[in-house]
């Protein structure tokens, strides 16, 4: 036989051309092979029953193709007593022999892992295969239905095909085959493990710290199991209207845990972001949900065999659901990223300037981080100059940079390219309810100011570092008699400073650092604010002990102020030292370009190779060039907060182009509101807006 790439990939996938005969099927079953051999022909089945349509097969009017397939399968069975016969008794004997508790209570619900482990769980499940021979129906099930899509023909197949399947199942049943469907009591044990399961997670530590009221036993999560059991006593003794308060009793218990989740998840958002919480409160949401249908399916007399079908699709899509890890992945971070988002928003609030004073300061601010910057970037030439190993100088640049940056914090300094990443998350908070005039008016107030303050900050840092630098030149020269950088060096910085140079491209990189330190800045702050940190540090008995109440109450108020700030600061000065040398090392052509520390080695540049390398092409490709390294910076830092900022607050595109419309008319009546505030454009300071979740 030739061989053919298609035939093999369809015998995997069990697609049309690989399976059996529907005449093989129907005459192959028997109630006395081994399990697995039974489970295997079931699979091969429903793998033909739901495969896709292929050239010349149409279904019938007013019914789907696989209602149309279960049809014919059933008329084969009629015109063949003996096969049906097998058939039946072989279906039979697959539920009596697999148990339905765990399909029940467990499939398609989030597994109590940890986030990493359960991402492992999900690959395996993904990639291997399953367990031969087991006589869970939940492994089964995820071999009868392995398909996203398999929920809808199982919806749409209509009920007198299954009305036939159902018959199908007790047909020549006797006296032999009592008992042989445990289906019913499997539900009732599957709502009494979902009973615990929501009791244990509900209960816990983790859980009741959100609560306002802690007490255990008075929780609803506490209370299900017990009213489950009185539903299930009611029913056994006949007692329609005690069932039926029972059943109120439990509906309105049920209602209670799903408030306390809820006011769990709020207090979560408050506080601080935990994913391990967020995981167990997902569970409980899923677990309430599940439960309600069970018990519908328990206790409700209607019709069944359409609402069957109804949860086995039910079933099939959230089983699909959770072996996706991109899902798993979306659904944990959604909370993390908008508290990202809110913090990232609440530290960019001081990075705008809104008035003439704020805007003063905002210069004066800048200008002391320019003067930092120098002395950061002559410290770096002292580093060169050393020339460490690749390893030692990316932890000594490291140091260098974030000692800089966490003096710039803690002196109140600005750095410029440090705003956009953090004042994007701000500008998003407010994009809610911009189809009013009035909210577009006050946004674009916001992005004005915004945009005039990133141009303050840049012209504060660069009046001032350059000055700076140029004192240090003259104090080393005066001191050891050397200029700054040798003149070698000088040259080779400027170079790598110029427009026609890659530089642009390592400013672009450079921004990506910039947009993730700030994540990592408002991930440390989180991670501070959940595990209540501050609070911790403020009544520990050692420090008291060491530094006083009053003094430990001061330190513990200096990391709580400072510690979104440090980490920002601290990730984004390792990023830059070290990522340099580790490409390096790789023999990637990887570099950083910061504006500021750009200015700053061409003028250290220029300082040792004299004024006279002003009027030269070089130096003006290295004016231009730190012109786009700007650029780049900003523009990169600020695209990127602002893309996760908007799609975390839930910004949909027709609030985003309305904002981009408003700033482009305010650009066109008043363009010097950009530059420096104007009479017309001043604003406020605006409080922030509550927090939306949606």
């Amino acid at each position: 036989m030739p061989f053919s790439l298609k035939a093999l990939i369809d015998r995997y996938a069990g697609r049309h051309g690989a399976l059996p005969a529907l005449d093989v099927l129907a005459s192959s079953a028997s109630p006395d092979q081994a399990l697995e051999e039974r489970l295997n022909w079931l699979v091969d089945v429903v793998q033909w029953i739901r495969r896709p349509g292929h050239d010349g097969e149409k279904p019938a009017a007013n019914m789907s193709l696989q209602s149309g397939r279960l049809r014919r399968l059933l008329d084969i069975l009629d015109r063949n007593p003996a096969w049906k016969l097998a058939v039946a008794r072989t279906l039979r004997s697959i539920i009596r022999e697999t148990r339905a508790v765990a399909l029940f209570s467990e499939t398609g619900l989030p597994r109590q892992f940890g986030l990493l482990t359960e991402i492992g769980e999900r690959l395996t499940r993904k990639f291997l295969p399953t367990q031969p021979g087991s006589a869970e129906l939940g492994v089964l099930f995820e071999r009868l239905f392995p398909y996203r899509d398999d929920d809808a023909w199982i919806e749409n197949l209509d009920e007198a095909a299954l009305e036939r399947f159902g018959a199908l199942l007790e047909h020549g049943a006797g006296p032999a085959d009592a008992g042989w469907n445990k289906l019913g009591e499997e539900l009732e044990d599957a709502l009494a493990c979902l009973a615990a399961q929501i009791r244990v997670t509900g209960c816990s530590g983790a859980i009741r710290g959100l609560l306002k009221n802690q007490s255990v036993r008075d929780l609803a999560f506490f209370k299900l199991g017990t009213a489950l059991s009185s539903t299930f006593a009611a029913r056994e003794k006949g007692d329609q209207a005690a069932m039926a308060a029972e059943l109120n009793y439990l509906q309105s218990l049920m209602d209670a845990c799903d408030r306390a989740r809820a006011e769990a998840l709020a207090h979560l958002e408050r506080s601080g972001v935990s994913t391990e919480v967020v995981y167990h409160l997902a569970f409980i949401e899923a677990s309430l949900q599940r439960f309600q249908e069970l018990l519908e399916l328990t206790f409700d007399p209607a019709p069944q065999l359409k609402r069957n079908a109804g949860f086995v699709a039910l079933l099939a899509r959230q089983n699909r659901a959770q072996e996706s890890v991109i899902d798993l992945l979306r659904q944990n971070w959604r909370l993390l990223t908008r508290k990202i988002v809110e913090r990232s928003g609440e530290t960019g609030e001081h990075y705008i300037a809104r008035s003439r004073p704020e805007y003063g300061l905002m210069l004066k601010s800048a200008a002391g981080g320019g003067a930092i910057m120098a002395v950061t970037a002559w410290l770096k030439t002292i580093l060169l100059a050393w020339s460490l190993p690749g390893l030692m100088q990316g932890i000594a640049a490291s140091l260098n940079y974030s000692l800089g940056f966490v003096a710039i914090q803690l002196t109140g300094s600005t750095l410029a390219t440090k705003q956009p990443a953090n004042t994007a998350p701000a500008l998003a908070a407010r994009m809610h309810n911009v189809r009013e005039p009035a909210a577009v008016e006050q946004l674009v107030d916001e992005i004005v100011c915004l945009i005039r303050s990133q141009i303050a900050s840049i012209a504060g840092n660069l009046a001032l570092v350059a000055p700076a630098m140029l004192l240090l030149h003259f104090l080393v020269l005066g001191w050891t008699g050397k200029d700054i950088l040798p003149p070698e060096k000088a040259v080779k910085a400027m170079r790598a400073i110029s427009i026609l140079g890659p530089s642009v491209i390592y400013a672009a990189f450079t921004g990506v650092l910039l947009w993730a330190s700030s994540l990592a800045a408002a991930w440390g702050g989180n991670w501070f604010a959940c595990h209540h940190i501050g609070e911790a540090l403020a009544s520990d008995r050692r420090l008291i002990r060491t530094l006083g109440t009053t003094r430990a109450a001061r330190f513990a108020r200096f990391w709580t102020r400072n510690i979104t700030g440090l980490c920002g600061n601290i990730s984004f000065g390792f990023m830059l030292g070290i990522l340099p040398a580790v490409a390096e090392f790789a023999g990637v052509p990887l570099d950083i370009r910061h504006v500021t520390l750009s200015a700053g080695f061409l003028t250290a540049s220029v300082a040792t190779l004299g004024f006279g390398a002003l009027a030269t092409n070089e130096f003006v490709l290295a004016a231009l060039g730190i012109a786009g390294i700007a650029l780049m910076n900003l523009t990169v830092s600020f695209s990127l907060a602002m893309f996760v900022a908007t799609r975390a607050c839930d910004i949909k595109s027709p609030e985003r182009h309305a904002i981009y419309r408003a700033v482009a008319r305010r650009a066109r009546r008043q363009p010097l509101s950009f530059l420096f505030p104007t009479g017309g454009a001043e604003v406020g300071s605006v409080p922030s807006p509550e927090y939306h979740s949606h």
